[in-house]
């Protein structure tokens, strides 16, 4: 889409206020500089024409307030970011198109939702509103009455706003969903393209059980504690007696007899509500004493208590079991992990292609027009 003279005048005006913006609050008596023709123009426009149909999407317009407003919020950032007017400039006609062809798209996805199923239900537009009223502003009306006025909408026109985002959504979300389900075929394909992208360090995967030195226990007694529940880990028999002599209670009659059930209620760190699985670890991130320890272990075993002693005088205990352990190499499509990843990433290139096609026969079945 060929970008008019319109936006050259919008970004020199843009140029202008960001100008203003940037300057330094106390500066020396300036030097008056002669304004350009480009500049004279472009400020007998912004007098003459605070509103203007900036182009025409099958027959629905798009106003220059419309992209003025949705620039506005990243006037800053851009003239932060560019060295010169001129690259300020650049970057404000760039954006302008983007954003045109943004709003255009948006009018000719409503007009076909309108064109071929009519209209949304009012009832899904009161609720949108009534949920905005409710959690922006207390449930009070008035207030957000008061918050159209200062934005210059009405209720009427801002409903219109609610409307149209809504049928915009559940058009775009319809072709999604049409892109959503993705083959084993895609899958392979994606995975054979970027194999140099998966692959992994030297990995482990384990489950730990944390024994903290309690406020009113010594060291001594915590460490007896720790090598009580690592001896009754690797013999069942000695799990019930353990749990009856620190009085910890399970929530069935059934004896707990698992790393597992025995990590969710003894130990003593975040990993306990997840049975102490710590997952897979790359060896680079963790302690040298732990890599020594899981190293030794084959998978399944459990280890003994590991002593650290922390600042203050207190003491910490880990018993680990070692639960896989994989080295350094290209990753494979058995792991799930890097198939979840890869099914995400097709999935999303498939939605965005589907919606980007679907704009595309929009186009070519409408005229878009830039005044």
């Amino acid at each position: 889409m060929k970008i008019s003279p319109l936006f050259f005048l919008l970004s020199v005006f843009w140029v202008n206020l960001g100008a203003v913006e940037t300057s330094p609050a106390a500066t020396p008596t300036p030097v008056v500089k002669e304004k350009s023709l480009e500049e004279i123009a472009a400020q007998r426009w912004t007098e003459m024409n605070t509103e203007r149909i900036a182009a025409s999407a099958d027959g629905q317009p798009v106003t220059l307030s419309e992209i003025r407003q949705q620039i506005t919020p990243f006037l800053k950032e851009i003239r932060n970011k560019t060295q010169n007017d001129n690259d300020f400039n650049k970057a404000i006609d760039d954006l302008a198109a983007e954003i045109l062809n943004q709003i255009a798209d948006r009018q000719l996805v409503i007009a076909d939702f309108k064109n071929n199923m009519g209209k949304i239900p009012a009832s899904y537009v009161d609720s949108d509103i009534e949920d905005t009223v409710r959690r922006d502003f207390g449930g009070d009306r008035n207030r957000f009455v008061a918050a159209l006025r200062t934005q210059g909408l009405t209720p009427l026109s801002y409903r219109k706003q609610i409307e149209d985002r809504i049928t915009f959504e559940y058009m775009i979300g319809q072709v999604r969903r049409s892109a959503m389900n993705v083959g084993p075929g895609r899958i392979l394909e994606y995975f054979n393209k970027h194999q140099a992208e998966f692959t992994h360090k030297e990995v482990i995967n384990f489950r730990q059980i944390t024994i903290n030195q309690g406020a009113a226990e010594s060291a001594t007694e915590a460490k007896n504690r720790a090598e009580a529940w690592a001896l009754a880990l690797t013999d069942p028999s000695k799990i019930k007696p353990t749990l009856a002599q620190y009085k910890i209670s399970t929530r069935t009659n059934a004896t707990p007899t698992t790393f597992t059930e025995i990590a969710e209620l003894v130990s003593e760190d975040d990993y306990a509500s997840k049975g102490g699985n710590v997952g897979w670890k790359s060896l680079d991130e963790l302690n040298e004493r732990v890599v020594a320890e899981l190293k030794k272990l084959k998978d399944g075993e459990i280890s003994g208590c590991l002593q650290f002693d922390l600042p203050g005088g207190k003491s910490v205990w880990f018993i680990l079991k070692r639960e896989g352990y994989k080295p350094a190499g290209p990753d494979t499509l058995d792991d799930p992990l890097v198939r979840e990843v890869i099914e995400n990433r097709v999935r999303a290139e498939a939605m965005k292609s589907a919606v980007d096609e679907w704009l595309k026969e929009l186009r070519a079945k409408n005229h878009v027009e830039v005044k």
